[in-house]
Protein backbone atom coordinates (compact mmCIF):
# COMPACT_ATOMS: atom_id res chain seq x y z
CA UNK A 1 0.00 0.00 0.00
CA UNK A 2 1.46 3.50 -0.51
CA UNK A 3 1.93 5.46 2.41
CA UNK A 4 0.77 9.11 2.68
CA UNK A 5 3.78 10.47 2.83
CA UNK A 6 4.72 8.96 -1.44
CA UNK A 7 1.40 10.05 -2.09
CA UNK A 8 2.38 13.64 -1.54
CA UNK A 9 5.85 13.32 -2.86
CA UNK A 10 4.70 11.94 -6.41
CA UNK A 11 1.86 14.67 -6.22
CA UNK A 12 4.39 17.40 -5.73
CA UNK A 13 7.32 15.86 -8.48
CA UNK A 14 3.84 16.67 -11.07
CA UNK A 15 5.09 20.35 -11.08
CA UNK A 16 8.68 20.06 -11.42
CA UNK A 17 7.93 17.26 -14.49
CA UNK A 18 5.69 19.87 -16.31
CA UNK A 19 8.72 22.39 -15.64
CA UNK A 20 11.57 20.02 -16.89
CA UNK A 21 9.22 19.36 -19.74
CA UNK A 22 8.40 22.76 -20.75
CA UNK A 23 11.76 23.43 -20.23
CA UNK A 24 13.31 20.80 -22.42
CA UNK A 25 10.45 21.61 -25.31
CA UNK A 26 10.84 25.75 -24.90
CA UNK A 27 14.93 24.72 -25.78
CA UNK A 28 14.48 22.67 -28.46
CA UNK A 29 11.77 24.36 -30.06
CA UNK A 30 13.23 27.79 -30.13
CA UNK A 31 16.92 26.07 -31.47
CA UNK A 32 15.10 24.92 -34.22
CA UNK A 33 13.76 28.11 -35.41
CA UNK A 34 16.79 30.11 -34.29
CA UNK A 35 20.25 29.22 -34.93
CA UNK A 36 21.68 31.82 -32.31
CA UNK A 37 19.54 30.10 -29.36
CA UNK A 38 22.23 27.90 -28.12
CA UNK A 39 25.07 30.10 -28.59
CA UNK A 40 27.30 30.61 -25.27
CA UNK A 41 26.68 34.62 -26.01
CA UNK A 42 22.68 33.65 -25.85
CA UNK A 43 22.91 31.60 -22.83
CA UNK A 44 24.76 34.37 -21.05
CA UNK A 45 22.17 36.88 -22.12
CA UNK A 46 18.94 34.35 -20.19
CA UNK A 47 20.84 33.52 -17.47
CA UNK A 48 21.74 37.62 -17.34
CA UNK A 49 18.04 38.17 -17.66
CA UNK A 50 17.08 35.82 -15.33
CA UNK A 51 18.87 36.78 -12.80
CA UNK A 52 16.81 39.66 -12.13
CA UNK A 53 13.72 38.25 -11.94
CA UNK A 54 14.69 35.36 -10.04
CA UNK A 55 15.66 37.72 -7.47
CA UNK A 56 12.59 39.19 -7.11
CA UNK A 57 10.74 36.11 -7.48
CA UNK A 58 12.42 34.81 -4.69
CA UNK A 59 10.76 37.52 -2.27
CA UNK A 60 7.56 36.94 -4.06
CA UNK A 61 7.25 32.87 -3.65
CA UNK A 62 8.44 33.25 0.26
CA UNK A 63 5.57 35.19 1.17
CA UNK A 64 3.09 33.28 -1.04
CA UNK A 65 4.31 29.99 0.82
CA UNK A 66 3.47 32.19 4.61
CA UNK A 67 0.03 33.16 3.07
CA UNK A 68 0.99 36.74 1.82
CA UNK A 69 1.60 38.78 -0.98
CA UNK A 70 3.55 41.38 -2.00
CA UNK A 71 3.18 43.64 -5.22
CA UNK A 72 5.03 46.58 -4.17
CA UNK A 73 8.24 44.75 -5.35
CA UNK A 74 8.50 47.06 -8.50
CA UNK A 75 8.25 50.14 -6.68
CA UNK A 76 10.78 49.01 -4.13
CA UNK A 77 12.76 48.19 -7.56
CA UNK A 78 12.73 51.58 -8.62
CA UNK A 79 13.28 53.39 -5.60
CA UNK A 80 16.41 51.63 -4.41
CA UNK A 81 17.89 52.72 -8.06
CA UNK A 82 16.63 56.03 -7.94
CA UNK A 83 18.16 56.01 -4.49
CA UNK A 84 21.56 55.20 -5.31
CA UNK A 85 21.62 57.34 -8.46
CA UNK A 86 20.17 60.62 -6.59
CA UNK A 87 23.42 59.59 -4.27
CA UNK A 88 25.74 59.02 -6.34
CA UNK A 89 28.56 60.06 -6.54
CA UNK A 90 29.75 59.21 -3.49
CA UNK A 91 30.98 56.05 -1.41
CA UNK A 92 30.03 53.54 -2.89
CA UNK A 93 29.09 51.68 0.70
CA UNK A 94 27.11 54.52 1.50
CA UNK A 95 25.52 54.45 -1.78
CA UNK A 96 24.29 50.87 -1.13
CA UNK A 97 23.20 51.34 2.23
CA UNK A 98 21.11 54.26 1.31
CA UNK A 99 19.20 52.40 -1.73
CA UNK A 100 18.40 49.24 1.01
CA UNK A 101 17.25 51.25 3.50
CA UNK A 102 14.80 52.77 1.85
CA UNK A 103 13.87 49.38 0.65
CA UNK A 104 13.73 47.78 3.35
CA UNK A 105 11.72 50.48 4.92
CA UNK A 106 9.02 50.10 2.18
CA UNK A 107 9.33 46.32 3.80
CA UNK A 108 8.62 47.45 7.67
CA UNK A 109 5.70 49.55 6.31
CA UNK A 110 4.20 46.72 4.30
CA UNK A 111 4.59 44.74 7.74
CA UNK A 112 3.20 46.93 10.24
CA UNK A 113 -0.20 47.66 8.23
CA UNK A 114 -0.46 43.86 7.42
CA UNK A 115 0.88 42.07 10.71
CA UNK A 116 -0.38 45.11 13.05
CA UNK A 117 -2.96 46.41 11.87
CA UNK A 118 -4.85 43.37 9.99
CA UNK A 119 -4.92 45.37 6.74
CA UNK A 120 -5.06 42.37 3.93
CA UNK A 121 -1.39 42.39 2.50
CA UNK A 122 -2.93 42.84 -1.31
CA UNK A 123 -4.45 45.85 -0.77
CA UNK A 124 -1.20 47.08 1.71
CA UNK A 125 1.12 46.86 -1.19
CA UNK A 126 -0.99 48.61 -3.70
CA UNK A 127 -1.19 51.23 -1.89
CA UNK A 128 2.61 51.20 -0.92
CA UNK A 129 3.27 50.51 -4.87
CA UNK A 130 1.43 53.58 -5.84
CA UNK A 131 2.87 56.04 -3.39
CA UNK A 132 6.69 55.06 -3.49
CA UNK A 133 6.31 55.01 -7.56
CA UNK A 134 4.68 58.74 -6.37
CA UNK A 135 7.75 59.65 -4.54
CA UNK A 136 10.96 58.14 -7.69
CA UNK A 137 8.80 60.13 -9.80
CA UNK A 138 8.67 63.29 -7.27
CA UNK A 139 12.48 62.52 -6.75
CA UNK A 140 13.30 61.85 -10.11
CA UNK A 141 12.02 65.04 -11.31
CA UNK A 142 10.43 62.64 -13.79
CA UNK A 143 13.29 61.62 -15.38
CA UNK A 144 16.38 59.21 -15.58
CA UNK A 145 18.87 59.80 -13.01
CA UNK A 146 22.57 59.13 -14.26
CA UNK A 147 24.53 56.69 -11.88
CA UNK A 148 27.64 58.29 -11.24
CA UNK A 149 30.16 55.57 -9.19
CA UNK A 150 32.48 53.62 -10.75
CA UNK A 151 32.60 50.40 -8.06
CA UNK A 152 28.61 49.90 -7.28
CA UNK A 153 28.16 48.57 -11.36
CA UNK A 154 31.52 46.66 -10.71
CA UNK A 155 30.00 44.98 -7.65
CA UNK A 156 26.42 44.18 -8.98
CA UNK A 157 26.80 43.97 -12.81
CA UNK A 158 30.42 43.74 -13.54
CA UNK A 159 31.93 40.84 -15.79
CA UNK A 160 33.75 38.27 -14.19
CA UNK A 161 34.70 33.81 -15.55
CA UNK A 162 33.69 33.66 -18.79
CA UNK A 163 32.31 37.12 -19.18
CA UNK A 164 29.30 36.31 -16.66
CA UNK A 165 28.14 39.31 -15.41
CA UNK A 166 27.95 39.26 -11.60
CA UNK A 167 24.30 39.81 -11.25
CA UNK A 168 24.09 35.44 -12.19
CA UNK A 169 26.34 35.40 -9.28
CA UNK A 170 24.22 37.19 -7.07
CA UNK A 171 20.86 35.16 -7.79
CA UNK A 172 23.01 31.83 -7.35
CA UNK A 173 24.19 33.15 -4.21
CA UNK A 174 20.76 34.28 -2.82
CA UNK A 175 18.76 31.31 -4.69
CA UNK A 176 21.33 28.86 -2.02
CA UNK A 177 20.46 31.08 0.63
CA UNK A 178 16.80 31.00 0.02
CA UNK A 179 17.36 27.00 -0.29
CA UNK A 180 18.98 26.15 2.40
CA UNK A 181 17.09 28.86 5.13
CA UNK A 182 13.06 27.75 3.75
CA UNK A 183 14.16 24.05 3.86
CA UNK A 184 16.62 23.24 6.55
CA UNK A 185 16.36 26.10 9.07
CA UNK A 186 14.11 26.71 11.77
CA UNK A 187 12.75 29.58 10.35
CA UNK A 188 11.54 28.00 7.16
CA UNK A 189 9.22 25.27 9.06
CA UNK A 190 7.82 28.22 10.63
CA UNK A 191 7.33 29.86 7.56
CA UNK A 192 5.54 26.79 5.97
CA UNK A 193 3.73 25.92 8.55
CA UNK A 194 2.37 29.64 9.05
CA UNK A 195 0.95 29.47 5.47
CA UNK A 196 -0.24 26.13 5.99
CA UNK A 197 -2.76 26.93 9.21
CA UNK A 198 -1.65 30.37 10.95
CA UNK A 199 -4.25 29.55 13.43
CA UNK A 200 -2.57 26.21 14.60
CA UNK A 201 0.80 27.03 13.99
CA UNK A 202 0.11 29.94 16.55
CA UNK A 203 -0.97 27.63 18.96
CA UNK A 204 1.89 25.98 18.92
CA UNK A 205 3.89 29.06 20.06
CA UNK A 206 5.55 29.25 16.62
CA UNK A 207 5.61 33.83 16.37
CA UNK A 208 3.38 34.11 12.92
CA UNK A 209 3.37 37.58 13.42
CA UNK A 210 7.20 37.92 13.39
CA UNK A 211 7.73 35.19 10.43
CA UNK A 212 5.17 37.47 8.28
CA UNK A 213 6.54 40.44 8.83
CA UNK A 214 10.35 39.28 8.26
CA UNK A 215 9.27 38.12 5.24
CA UNK A 216 7.85 41.83 4.09
CA UNK A 217 11.37 42.87 4.69
CA UNK A 218 13.10 40.12 3.26
CA UNK A 219 11.04 40.91 0.32
CA UNK A 220 11.51 44.72 -0.13
CA UNK A 221 15.23 43.84 0.83
CA UNK A 222 15.68 41.34 -2.20
CA UNK A 223 13.99 44.01 -4.59
CA UNK A 224 16.09 46.67 -3.28
CA UNK A 225 19.24 44.37 -4.46
CA UNK A 226 17.49 43.94 -7.97
CA UNK A 227 17.10 48.02 -8.07
CA UNK A 228 21.19 48.36 -7.87
CA UNK A 229 21.66 45.26 -10.42
CA UNK A 230 18.98 47.29 -12.86
CA UNK A 231 20.74 50.67 -11.68
CA UNK A 232 24.16 48.75 -12.34
CA UNK A 233 23.47 47.18 -15.95
CA UNK A 234 21.76 50.60 -17.30
CA UNK A 235 24.30 52.77 -15.24
CA UNK A 236 20.88 54.98 -14.56
CA UNK A 237 17.44 54.97 -13.10
CA UNK A 238 13.96 55.83 -14.50
CA UNK A 239 10.55 55.97 -12.76
CA UNK A 240 8.56 53.05 -13.58
CA UNK A 241 12.00 50.65 -14.33
CA UNK A 242 10.40 47.89 -12.32
CA UNK A 243 7.55 47.35 -14.26
CA UNK A 244 8.46 44.87 -16.51
CA UNK A 245 8.96 42.39 -13.74
CA UNK A 246 5.62 42.39 -12.06
CA UNK A 247 3.21 39.63 -14.09
CA UNK A 248 6.55 37.51 -14.24
CA UNK A 249 7.86 37.64 -10.53
CA UNK A 250 4.40 36.62 -9.66
CA UNK A 251 4.01 33.71 -11.94
CA UNK A 252 7.69 32.26 -11.50
CA UNK A 253 6.54 30.82 -7.86
CA UNK A 254 2.97 29.64 -9.32
CA UNK A 255 4.33 27.57 -12.21
CA UNK A 256 6.79 26.10 -9.39
CA UNK A 257 3.81 24.91 -7.39
CA UNK A 258 3.29 27.86 -4.61
CA UNK A 259 -0.20 28.21 -3.43
CA UNK A 260 -1.84 31.57 -3.44
CA UNK A 261 -3.19 30.12 0.02
CA UNK A 262 -0.29 28.92 1.30
CA UNK A 263 1.42 26.13 3.17
CA UNK A 264 3.00 25.31 -0.38
CA UNK A 265 6.24 26.07 -2.50
CA UNK A 266 9.82 25.29 -3.62
CA UNK A 267 12.63 27.72 -4.39
CA UNK A 268 14.41 25.30 -7.03
CA UNK A 269 10.96 24.85 -9.28
CA UNK A 270 10.25 28.94 -8.56
CA UNK A 271 14.05 29.13 -10.58
CA UNK A 272 13.12 26.32 -12.90
CA UNK A 273 9.66 28.91 -13.31
CA UNK A 274 11.71 31.69 -13.89
CA UNK A 275 13.81 29.97 -16.47
CA UNK A 276 11.10 29.25 -18.20
CA UNK A 277 9.35 32.64 -18.50
CA UNK A 278 12.93 33.85 -19.49
CA UNK A 279 13.39 31.57 -22.36
CA UNK A 280 9.96 32.41 -23.93
CA UNK A 281 10.87 36.02 -23.63
CA UNK A 282 14.49 35.25 -24.94
CA UNK A 283 13.16 33.08 -27.60
CA UNK A 284 10.64 35.19 -29.15
CA UNK A 285 12.81 38.44 -29.15
CA UNK A 286 15.40 36.25 -31.10
CA UNK A 287 12.35 35.09 -33.53
CA UNK A 288 11.73 39.00 -34.00
CA UNK A 289 7.84 38.53 -32.84
CA UNK A 290 5.96 40.81 -31.01
CA UNK A 291 5.63 41.16 -27.10
CA UNK A 292 1.75 39.86 -27.49
CA UNK A 293 3.17 36.16 -28.33
CA UNK A 294 5.40 36.51 -25.46
CA UNK A 295 2.35 37.08 -23.12
CA UNK A 296 0.34 34.48 -24.71
CA UNK A 297 2.90 31.58 -24.36
CA UNK A 298 3.06 32.57 -21.12
CA UNK A 299 -0.56 32.23 -20.48
CA UNK A 300 -0.84 29.28 -22.01
CA UNK A 301 1.89 27.88 -19.48
CA UNK A 302 1.10 29.51 -16.21
CA UNK A 303 -2.91 28.13 -16.96
CA UNK A 304 -1.40 24.65 -18.02
CA UNK A 305 0.23 24.89 -14.58
CA UNK A 306 -2.84 25.92 -12.76
CA UNK A 307 -4.72 23.12 -14.25
CA UNK A 308 -2.28 20.67 -12.97
CA UNK A 309 -2.51 22.28 -9.72
CA UNK A 310 -6.15 21.46 -9.84
CA UNK A 311 -5.80 17.98 -11.23
CA UNK A 312 -3.41 17.63 -8.19
CA UNK A 313 -5.59 18.32 -5.71
CA UNK A 314 -8.11 16.57 -7.37
CA UNK A 315 -6.13 13.28 -7.19
CA UNK A 316 -4.90 14.18 -3.88
CA UNK A 317 -8.41 14.22 -2.68
CA UNK A 318 -9.79 10.92 -4.28
CA UNK A 319 -6.83 9.10 -3.09
CA UNK A 320 -8.17 10.45 0.67
CA UNK A 321 -11.49 9.04 -0.20
CA UNK A 322 -10.54 6.11 -1.33
CA UNK A 323 -8.27 5.52 2.12
CA UNK A 324 -10.83 6.54 4.13
CA UNK A 325 -13.54 4.01 2.35
CA UNK A 326 -10.94 1.28 2.61
CA UNK A 327 -10.64 2.13 6.29
CA UNK A 328 -14.32 1.55 6.80
CA UNK A 329 -14.61 -1.69 5.50
CA UNK A 330 -12.06 -3.28 7.59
Amino acid sequence: MIGSRGIKQALLNINSIVLVVAIIGLVIAFSTLSKYFLTWTNLRIILETMSILTILSLGVHSLLVAGEIDISFTAVLGLSAAVAALASPGNTFLLILYALTAAVAVGLLNGFFVVQMGIPSFLVTLATMTGVNGVVLLASNYRSVLLQSKLLPKIFYGRFFWNIPMSVFWMIGLVIIAGIILRFVRFGRWVYATGGNGRAATLMGIPTKRVRYMLFVASAFLAGIAGLIVASRSFSSRPMIGEAYMMQAIAAPILGGALLTGGRGSVVRTTMGCLVLTIITNGTNLLGLEPAYQNIFMAVILIGSLSTQGGRHSLHRLIQMFKKAQRGTT
